[in-house]
C-alpha cells in the first residue's frame, strides 16, 4: 500500500509542479507586455478600445476673452465670461451648444492622442508683456492631462492652437479669439 501512496504524491507533485511552471511562464509573458505597454504607451492606448463618450475637453481662453469651451461626448458647449469685452456681438455672451457626431468627435481625439498631446510638457511660458493665455485640460477614460501656455500667439505648441481652433470650427458660430490692436 505504501508503494502506491508513494507513486501518487509523486505524480501530483509532478502536476503540482508542472502548473507552477506554467504560470511562471505565464508572468513572464504577462510582465513583457507590461513593458511593451509602458514602452509604447502611445501607440497601446490607441488599439485599446477606447470610450470615446468618456472625454472631457476643456479649453479655457484668456485675454479678455476669460471664457471657455467643454467637449463632452459629443456636445460642445460654450461658457462666456461675465467681463468679457468682445462687446457688440452676443453669441460670446451667451451660453451655446452644438452637438457633433461621434465620427467627428473620435477622428478629432485620435489626432489629439496621435499628435502627442500627452507628451507636451505641462506649461508654456512667453517672454511677452501682453500674453493671451490658453489652457486646455484633456481627459479620457483613466487619463487625464491640464496644459497651460501663457501666450496663445508665442510659444504655444501647434497642437494646442490646433485644438483651440478646431473646437471653435466644431461648435459653429464663429467665436474665434479676438485680439487687441497694439
Amino acid at each position: 500500500m505504501k508503494p502506491i501512496r508513494l507513486v501518487l504524491f509523486l505524480i501530483s507533485l509532478n502536476i503540482l509542479a508542472c502548473s507552477e511552471s506554467n504560470t511562471k511562464d505565464s508572468n513572464k509573458v504577462n510582465d513583457d507586455r507590461k513593458t511593451k505597454i509602458n514602452l509604447k504607451s502611445d501607440i497601446v492606448f490607441l488599439n485599446q478600445n477606447i470610450d470615446f463618450s468618456s472625454v472631457v475637453l476643456t479649453i479655457e481662453r484668456g485675454a479678455f476673452h476669460y471664457d471657455k469651451f467643454i467637449l463632452k461626448d459629443t456636445l460642445i458647449t460654450f461658457y462666456p465670461s461675465s467681463e468679457s469685452l468682445t462687446g457688440g456681438n452676443d453669441n460670446y455672451t451667451q451660453i451655446s451648444e452644438q452637438i457633433i457626431s461621434k465620427q467627428t468627435r473620435n477622428k478629432f481625439v485620435r489626432k489629439i492622442i496621435e499628435d502627442g498631446f500627452f507628451k507636451l510638457k505641462n506649461s508654456y511660458s512667453s517672454n511677452r508683456s501682453c500674453n493671451s493665455n490658453l489652457t486646455v485640460t484633456f481627459k479620457l477614460n483613466d487619463q487625464s492631462r491640464k496644459i497651460v501656455s501663457e501666450d496663445f500667439e508665442t510659444e504655444c505648441p501647434e497642437l494646442l492652437i490646433y485644438i483651440e481652433q478646431e473646437i471653435i470650427r466644431m461648435h459653429n458660430k464663429n467665436l474665434k479669439r479676438i485680439s487687441l490692436p497694439g
